[in-house]
């Protein structure tokens, strides 16, 4: 796996606190992160790319709710599945 950030450092890159990032993460906003070998969780770039999003349509006034849809649009238009979540089963891609 190729080095990822850690969530101090993307708690820095975009003002959101690390329990927040948890949050997110349990809400389905943020995709489950990659592990390093420590089971510290590692986060792409595409993870600070969506808090910000996050954060400015909060700034615009959506809720989460909101925000939670336009990121489901967003990754449905463009061909990306949801983020796997903590609650549900990840779903295998179909072959």
């Amino acid at each position: 796996m190729s080095a990822g950030l850690r969530s101090g450092q993307v708690s820095e890159a975009t003002g959101v606190n690390v329990q927040t990032l948890r949050y997110y993460e349990r809400r389905g906003l943020l995709a489950e992160p990659e592990r390093s070998n420590g089971g510290h969780p590692l986060y792409g770039e595409d993870a600070v790319t969506a808090l910000r999003v996050i954060k400015a349509a909060q700034r615009l006034g959506f809720t989460l709710e909101e925000v939670t849809e336009l990121l489901e649009a967003g990754r449905h238009r463009h061909g990306h599945p949801p983020p796997a979540s903590r609650n549900e089963p990840r779903r295998s891609s179909p072959t």
